[in-house]
C-alpha cells in the first residue's frame, strides 16, 4: 500500500459520483487541477474521495495539506513539508527541502483551502511542478491559483430536481434505492417525479443519507418528499447547508425545517453586509438559521469556541468558554448539545481525551458574531493566557521521562499556539508572547520548527519595550540566538547572543542562571564559524556559572557544549569527563533524549580515538533509547555513525546496510546535510573496496551538497572524510583525482544518491556470491578473515598484530585453511580469494 496521511473515511460519499469520475480523469492528464466553488460546496470531500480512489496508483501515495488554520503566507512551504513528514534542516529553506524531496517522487499532493493564501500557494505549486515531473497537485480554493498549466474544475452545488417539476405522491414506501427517472405529464403540462426516482439527484440523496445517519428509521416517503425537495432547493444544493438542515430531523419534521428556512432567507437576503459576497448568502443563511435555533448559552459557547484554531479539549473549553453567565459545570452539556446539532465535531476514538472543533465556515461565522458583540479581544486574551500557562507548565516536562507524550500534546495544540502568538503581536502583549515562545523552545528544536520559532521570537523582540522584564528580554534573545545558529546563520546567532549576554550581565546575580545559557548560544555561533577555541572558552564559563547557581539541567546542556568543543580540539580526556557527568545528570532527571544523545557523542569520541568496538556499543545504546522515543531524525543520523564503526571493523556488508537505511531515511525527511554525510559514507565503502574513482566522486558530491560547514561541527565526520580522501588520492593520479572530484561536485542530489544506490547493489551482490563460496568450503568466520588478509599479501606477523593473535595461532589457522581447500601454499589461497571475490569483504 502506498504511503499516505489521508484521514480515515468516516462518512459515505454521496451525490458526487459524476464529479468523482471527471476529476479522476483530469488528475490523470493534468499536473495541476484546482477545484473551485463556493464555501460549503464539497470541494474538500470531493478532493479526498479522489485521493482515496487514486492513492495506490501513485508510487509515493497521496498526501493532504490542510491550510485552513494557517494565516501566515510565509509558513505555507513549512506546513506542506510538515504534512509530508519532512523536518527543517540548517542552511535550507522549507521550499528548498520540498523541492529536493519531491524531485524524483510520484505522488498526489492535495492543497486544501488555498483561498486565503492563494498567492503563496500558486508560487509553491509552480516551483514544485517545475522540479518534480511525476508530481500531481489537486488544490481546493474559492478561486483559481491562476498559473500556467492549471486545469480548473468548478464544483457546483449538488444536482436538484428541475425547478418546474413537482412530486407525484404514491403509497408510502422506502425510496432510498436509486433508479432512472420516468417523467409523466400532469394536467397542467408540468412533469412529475415519483419519490423513488428522486434519489437520482445528488442533493436529495445526501439529505436522506445524512438524515438516516442521525435517525436510522428516517425514510423518503410520499409525505415528506416535497418538503425534502423544497429544503434542498432553498439551500441551492450546497452540501454543508444540506447537512446542517438534515441534522435537525432529530427534533424537527422536514416541513418545520422548510418553514424556518423561509423566514431566515427573507431576512438574510436583504442584509446589506452580505451584498459583496452573494455566493455566501445561502450558506450563511443556513448557519445563521442553525445559530438562531440555539439557546442563548449555546450561542455564547459556539461563538467562544471560535477562538480555538485547532479545536479544543473539554478542559481547555472550560477554561476559555466559562464565565459571564456560564458556569464551568455547564460546558460539557452545552458542547454535547452543539455536537448533536452538527455545529461542533467531536473526535472521541483512539485518543485519551475527546477533541471538539468547528467546521471552518461555522468558525468564521462564530468569529464574526464574537466581533459584532465586541467580545473577541477578551476571549482572545483568555485564550492567550491559557496557552501561556499550559505551555509554561509543559516546558519542564520536556526534559523528563514522559517527554514524548508532552511533545505530542504540543504538536496537537500547535495551531492554537500559533493563534495565541499571533494575537500577542496584534494586541502588543509582548510579555505574554515572549513567555509563550520561550517555553516552546525545546518543542521547536525537537520537532524541527526551527525557522518558525526564530520568526516568532524575532517578531516579538522587534516589539520589545521598557515594560518587558529584563530577563524575559534576555531569554528571548538567547533562544533566538540558538535557533539562528542551528539554522546555519552564525552572524545572527552572534548578534542575538551578544545582546543576551549583555542583558544577563546587566541583571547581576539574578541573571547568572540565564547567562550560562546565553554563553552557550554564543559558543554555538563560534562553533558554526569553526572557532573551536572561542567556543571552548565560552563553554568553560557556562559550566562554571551553572555550578555556581546549582542549575543541574543547564549544567548538563553546558557540559554537552564543552565536550563537543573538547573533542574538536583533541582534548579527549576532558571530553570524556564532561560526557560522563552529563550522562549522569540526564539519568538523574530521567531525560531519555539526553541520555541517548550522550551515548551518541560518546560514540563520536570513541571513533575519534579509533576505538571502534566501543564506539559501536555506544551508538547501539543510543539507538535503543531513541527507538523508545520514535525520534526518527536522530535515529537516521546515528545509523550513519554506526555504519562507520562497522566499516572500520571490516564488516562491509553491515556498513552498507546501515548507510543505505540511513540514506533512505535522511532522503525521506528532506535532511540535505544527512544525505551528504551518507554520501561520504558510501565514498568510504568505495575506498575500502578499491574503487577510487567512485569514491572520489561520492566524497566530492557529499561536500558539495552539504556545504562548507558540513565538517566544521563534527570532528568524527571530519576525521572520516580526511582519512578516506587521503586514501583516494594515493590510489589515483592527480589528473584522475581532479577529474573524479569535478564530476562529483556537479552531481545533483538525486544523481549522487543514484550512484550510491548502484554501488550498494553491486557490492551486496558480491557479498552474496562470497557467502556462497565461503559456505561451500566450510571456513569459519575467523578463517575467512585470515583469507582476506592473506589475499592482501600480509605476512603472518602482520596478521597476528592486526588481529591481536599470536603468530603460532595464525600459522595454525592457515594450516586449517590449506587443509579445507586442498591447497599446498599461500599463493593458492590468494588466487582462490581473488577468484571468489574475497579480497575485501568479510562478514
Amino acid at each position: 500500500m502506498a504511503p499516505t496521511n489521508l484521514p480515515m473515511q468516516l462518512t459515505s460519499f454521496v451525490g458526487r459520483e459524476r464529479d468523482l469520475a471527471e476529476v479522476r480523469r483530469l488528475v490523470s492528464t493534468a499536473r495541476l487541477v484546482t477545484l473551485t466553488g463556493t464555501g460549503g460546496c464539497g470541494k474538500t470531500r470531493l478532493a479526498l474521495q479522489v485521493a482515496y480512489t487514486l492513492s495506490d496508483t501513485f508510487a509515493d501515495g497521496a498526501w493532504l495539506v490542510d491550510l485552513v488554520t494557517l494565516r501566515e503566507p510565509v509558513l505555507v512551504p513549512q506546513l506542506v513539508a510538515q504534512a509530508l513528514g519532512l523536518r527543517q534542516v540548517p542552511n535550507q529553506t522549507p521550499l528548498e527541502i520540498l523541492m529536493d524531496w519531491v524531485q524524483a517522487r510520484q505522488l498526489l499532493l492535495i492543497l486544501d483551502n488555498c483561498e486565503h493564501l492563494v498567492g503563496e500557494c500558486a508560487r509553491l505549486a509552480q516551483s514544485l511542478l517545475l522540479h518534480a515531473p511525476q508530481l500531481r497537485i489537486l488544490a481546493t480554493s474559492r478561486e483559481p491559483l491562476a498559473i500556467v498549466g492549471e486545469t480548473v474544475y468548478h464544483v457546483r452545488p449538488l444536482v436538484l430536481p428541475p425547478g418546474g417539476e413537482s412530486v407525484q405522491f404514491q403509497d408510502t414506501q422506502d425510496a432510498t434505492v436509486s433508479g432512472r427517472a420516468s417523467h409523466h405529464l400532469l394536467e397542467d403540462g408540468k412533469s412529475r417525479l415519483n419519490p423513488g426516482e428522486l434519489v437520482q439527484y445528488g442533493a436529495i440523496r445526501l439529505f436522506v443519507d445524512r438524515a438516516r445517519a442521525i435517525t436510522s428509521d428516517f425514510m423518503l416517503t410520499s409525505e415528506n418528499a416535497a418538503a425534502i425537495v423544497e429544503v434542498c432547493r432553498r439551500l441551492d444544493g450546497i452540501p454543508l447547508a444540506i447537512e446542517l438542515a438534515s441534522a435537525s430531523v432529530r427534533v424537527l419534521s422536514v416541513h418545520q425545517i422548510v418553514e424556518r428556512l423561509d423566514d431566515r432567507f427573507a431576512l438574510l437576503t436583504s442584509a446589506q453586509r452580505m451584498a459583496g459576497v452573494p455566493h455566501h448568502h445561502t450558506l450563511y443563511a443556513a448557519i445563521d438559521w442553525s445559530h438562531a435555533l440555539l439557546r442563548r448559552e449555546e450561542q455564547s459557547v459556539l461563538q467562544r469556541l471560535a477562538v480555538f484554531a485547532a479545536g479544543c479539549t473539554l478542559d481547555t473549553a472550560e477554561a476559555v468558554c466559562a464565565g459571564d453567565g456560564i458556569e464551568q459545570a455547564q460546558i460539557l452539556g452545552l458542547l454535547s448539545a452543539l455536537v448533536d446539532k452538527s455545529l461542533v465535531v467531536a473526535a472521541t476514538l483512539d485518543r485519551p481525551q475527546a477533541r471538539y472543533r468547528l467546521l471552518e465556515s461555522i468558525r468564521e461565522y462564530a468569529l464574526e458574531k464574537l466581533n459584532e458583540q465586541g467580545e473577541a479581544p477578551r476571549l482572545r486574551d483568555r485564550h492567550l493566557d491559557l496557552f501561556v500557562l499550559r505551555v509554561e507548565e509543559t516546558a519542564p516536562k520536556l526534559q523528563g521521562p514522559f517527554q514524548h507524550l508532552w511533545l505530542n500534546w504540543l504538536e496537537g495544540e500547535n495551531d492554537n499556539i500559533r493563534a495565541a502568538l499571533a494575537w500577542s503581536l496584534e494586541s502588543r502583549r509582548v510579555e505574554a508572547g515572549l513567555r509563550l515562545a520561550i517555553a516552546l523552545n525545546s518543542f521547536w528544536m525537537a520537532r524541527g520548527y526551527l525557522q518558525e520559532g526564530r520568526t516568532w521570537l524575532e517578531r516579538l523582540l522587534a516589539q520589545i519595550n521598557d515594560q518587558v522584564p529584563l530577563l524575559l528580554h534576555a531569554s528571548g534573545a538567547t533562544y533566538a540566538s540558538f535557533l539562528a545558529g542551528l539554522l546555519g546563520d552564525p552572524a545572527a546567532a552572534m548578534v542575538h547572543g551578544r545582546e543576551a549576554v549583555a542583558l544577563c550581565e546587566a541583571a547581576g546575580d539574578e541573571g547568572k542562571p540565564l547567562l550560562a545559557t546565553a554563553l552557550g548560544s554564543q559558543a554555538g555561533a563560534a562553533r558554526a564559524y569553526g572557532d573551536h577555541l572561542a567556543a571552548y572558552s565560552l563553554g568553560e564559563r557556562a559550566v562554571q556559572l551553572c555550578r555556581e547557581v546549582n542549575d543541574r539541567f543547564g549544567l548538563g546542556m553546558s557540559l554537552f557544549v564543552l565536550a563537543m568543543e573538547a573533542t574538536a580540539l583533541g582534548k579527549y580526556v576532558v571530553a570524556r569527563a564532561m560526557l560522563d557527568e552529563s550522562l549522569s545528570l540526564a539519568r538523574e532527571m530521567g531525560d531519555t533524549y539526553r541520555i541517548a544523545m550522550s551515548f551518541n557523542y560518546l560514540g563520536d569520541l570513541e571513533r575519534c580515538e579509533q576505538r571502534y568496538t566501543r564506539a559501536q556499543k555506544a551508538y547501539e545504546r543510543s539507538l535503543s533509547y531513541l527507538h523508545e522515543l520514535g525520534a526518527a531524525r536522530d535515529i537516521a543520523g546515528i545509523m550513519h555513525n554506526l555504519a562507520h564503526t562497522h566499516l572500520h571493523q571490516r564488516d562491509v556488508e553491515r556498513a552498507l546496510a546501515l548507510f543505505s537505511e540511513s540514506l533512505a531515511a535522511q532522503r525521506a525527511q528532506g535532511n540535505r546535510q544527512g544525505v551528504a554525510e551518507c554520501l561520504i559514507g558510501f565514498g568510504a565503502v568505495a575506498v575500502v573496496h578499491e574503487l577510487p574513482a567512485v569514491a572520489a566522486r561520492l566524497l566530492a558530491a557529499g561536500i558539495a551538497l552539504g556545504g562548507p560547514g558540513l565538517l566544521v561541527q563534527w570532528p568524527a565526520e571530519r576525521m572520516e572524510y580526511e582519512g578516506y580522501q587521503s586514501a583516494v588520492q594515493a590510489q589515483l593520479t592527480d589528473d584522475e583525482f581532479q577529474e573524479a572530484q569535478a564530476e562529483g561536485r556537479t552531481l545533483t542530489m538525486e544523481q549522487a544518491i543514484e550512484q550510491a544506490d548502484s554501488l550498494a547493489l553491486t557490492l551486496l551482490a558480491t557479498v552474496d556470491e562470497a557467502k556462497e563460496a565461503r559456505e561451500r568450503w566450510g571456513l569459519t568466520s575467523r578463517e575467512r578473515e585470515l583469507v582476506t588478509l592473506v589475499a592482501q599479501a600480509k605476512s603472518n606477523s602482520e596478521i597476528a598484530l592486526e588481529l591481536v593473535l599470536s603468530k603460532r595461532t595464525v600459522e595454525k589457522h592457515i594450516g586449517s585453511i590449506l587443509s579445507k581447500l586442498g591447497f599446498n601454499n599461500r599463493e593458492q589461497i590468494v588466487r582462490w580469494a581473488i577468484e571468489n571475490r574475497l579480497t575485501q569483504i568479510s562478514s
